[in-house]
Parts: structure tokens; C-alpha cells; sequence
């Protein structure tokens, strides 16, 4: 009987992995717990303030190694990854629960909204993700292996405000089930969580350099993106 044939797993399929399960998780995440709001200070925030900027840290720092094709191909995966959710997510909502299941309200109120989240959130997604990686590259282009600071800081703000209007108006505008404000309150929801984002982008800088610096001493040359 034939074995299968073994495959050596190099160095930068490790590196490439590592970064993509990340990406993946933090995505799932936004999509799914980074849903609720709550309130700091009087000001209304979803809890995927946490994980979703993180997205476009990992994004940035694939594109400086691996080069811009590679970071767009992180977003296809992530909206494929988002779509198997929301498929296995619907199919939770469709059969019928056991009886002795008393949590089938509960379940149904959280993940009932799904359809709506997951398109103001991937249409979001696309659209952010693929600004940010463009205006990366094309600030690189301009600047070269310097300036590391502002191609990763300028590409993530702008990006960001595009995620964050858009996906706060597709999911939460007339959306009373999730959101019971007025569109002055959801305009001060969405300025609100656009400067916390900033601020973590500024704030992700040194961890922008810490892993572009740590994926390049693991592959072990000195700019890998000239090689994919």
C-alpha cells in the first residue's frame, strides 16, 4: 500500500500560517462576541474595538514581508471564513431546538440578526481591508523600506473611518432590535468609536515593527517581500 507522500513544512509557510490563523480568529471574533456595545466613560463602544483593528495590524505587516497580493489574499480568506460562519450560523437558527434546550430564546436574539450584521460587516471588511492595503503599498512605493510609522498609521486611519461608518449605519441605522438611538446618536457612535480606533492604531505602531522585524529574523532574510 502506497504511503503518502510527506510534505516539509519550510520557514516562511510557518510565518505565512501563524499570521493567517490570527487573521482568521480575529475576524471570527469581530463577527461574532465583538457584536455587543457597552459603555466606558458614557460612551457607547461594540466590543470588536478590541479585535478588529487588530485585523488591519496583521494585514500591514503581511504586506511589508510577503507584498500586497498575499495581504488582499488574507482578505479573501477572511470573508471566506466569515461566510462558512454565517452559513453554519443560519443552519443553528433553522433546526428546531430540543426541548430540553432552554437557552433556544437567548439563541435566537443574539444570532437572529446575523444577515444583517454579516453584510454591513463584510461589505465593511471588503472595502476597508482593500483600501488599506493599497494605500500601504502605495505609500511604500513612495517612501521605500522608510517610514514604516506613517504608511502603517495613515493606511489604518483612513481605512478605518470607511469600516466604521459603514458598518455602524448598515447595522445599527432603523435597526431597533440592536439599536435605539436617534442618527445623531449613532453619528456620536461612530465618531466615538473612529477616534478609539485611531488611538489604537497609533498605539499598534511599535507591535507593527515588532512583528514585521520578528517575521523577517524567522525567515531569516532581510526583505522577504522581494522574494513572493
Amino acid at each position: 500500500m502506497n504511503q503518502p507522500q510527506e510534505y516539509s513544512v519550510d520557514r516562511r509557510g510557518i510565518a505565512y500560517s501563524i499570521l493567517v490563523a490570527i487573521y482568521v480568529t480575529l475576524i471570527l471574533l469581530t463577527n461574532t462576541v465583538g457584536t455587543k456595545l457597552f459603555v466606558l466613560y458614557g460612551v457607547v463602544f461594540p466590543v470588536s474595538l478590541f479585535c478588529f483593528p487588530l485585523t488591519f495590524l496583521v494585514t500591514d505587516i503581511v504586506s511589508d514581508v510577503f507584498g500586497p497580493k498575499q495581504a488582499q489574499l488574507y482578505v479573501i480568506i477572511g470573508f471566506v471564513a466569515s461566510m462558512v460562519l454565517l452559513l453554519f450560523v443560519m443552519l443553528g437558527l433553522w433546526v428546531p431546538a430540543a426541548p430540553s434546550y432552554n437557552l433556544a430564546s437567548s439563541y435566537n436574539d443574539i444570532f437572529g440578526p446575523t444577515w444583517r450584521l454579516f453584510f454591513a460587516s463584510m461589505t465593511a471588511y471588503l472595502l476597508a481591508q482593500t483600501i488599506d492595503v493599497r494605500i500601504f503599498h502605495w505609500i511604500k512605493s513612495k517612501t521605500g523600506e522608510k517610514h514604516l510609522w506613517l504608511r502603517n498609521n495613515a493606511s489604518t486611519m483612513i481605512s478605518q473611518f470607511v469600516d466604521t461608518c459603514t458598518v455602524l449605519f448598515l447595522f445599527l441605522y432603523n435597526n431597533e432590535a440592536v439599536f435605539s438611538g436617534t442618527v445623531t446618536d449613532l453619528w456620536k457612535l461612530v465618531f466615538s468609536v473612529y477616534l478609539a480606533k485611531v488611538t489604537i492604531a497609533a498605539l499598534d505602531t511599535p507591535f507593527c515593527y515588532l512583528g514585521i522585524w520578528w517575521t523577517r529574523k524567522f525567515l531569516n532574510v532581510k526583505n522577504p517581500s522581494a522574494t513572493s
